[in-house]
């Protein structure tokens, strides 16, 4: 009799143990921020398109060098490439399921310094401007309410999506994130970037 007890005992402490290692899990993740995410990886292309792309990108913009191309991309694009011009300045042409290429915009990738690169921690990238005044404080103000405690870094307009604007930030936990905030001073979209030594 004796040993059953033990035995039910046990299971039950069992079962209550791991219901609030759920909980535990669950709270965490609600705390995560739903507006964080990584950027996801690209589909890779068959070469038949891939070379579609390349000719596109190089028509575009002659004598560069095609460094990728890629599925997907800004404003709903079919493909994109990543090139670097001729005076060594690194792009990224959208291309349409037509395979015309429609925009050469600065390639900042996460990390990638030098020119055009997007340096996160320096100034803004190729065809964006520091804010300043009204908008700058209303943009900070949407940054600062959706991540409280966080130190902003700098903010400008964004030159490579839908969001106007973008505050680049250090949150509380330590994590480096791009703040998109639309025309309507709300935030849309947070990129993280890996922090740097």
């Amino acid at each position: 009799m004796h040993p059953t007890i033990r035995k039910t005992s046990a299971a039950v402490a069992a079962v209550g143990a791991l219901g609030l290692g759920g909980a535990a899990i669950a709270g965490a993740a609600d705390k995560s921020g739903s507006t964080t995410q990584t950027r996801p990886q690209r589909e890779a292309l068959s070469a038949a398109t891939a070379a579609k792309v390349k000719a596109a990108a190089l028509d575009k913009v002659p004598g560069a060098t095609v460094l990728r191309t890629e599925a997907g991309g800004p404003y709903g694009t079919a493909y994109h490439a990543h090139i670097k011009t001729s005076d060594g300045t690194l792009k990224v042409v959208l291309v349409d399921k037509d395979f015309k290429a429609t925009e050469v915009q600065a390639d900042r990738g996460r990390g990638r310094g030098g020119p055009g690169g997007g340096d996160h921690r320096g100034g803004p990238g190729a065809g964006e401007k520091a804010l300043t005044g009204d908008t700058k404080e209303k943009v900070e103000a949407a940054v600062l309410a959706e991540y409280s405690g966080a130190k902003i870094l700098r903010t400008e307009t964004n030159g490579d999506s839908a969001a106007p604007y973008e505050s680049h930030i250090t949150t509380s936990a330590g994590k480096e994130l791009e703040v998109l905030v639309g025309k309507d001073f709300k935030v849309v979209d947070a990129r993280e970037h890996p922090a740097r030594p």
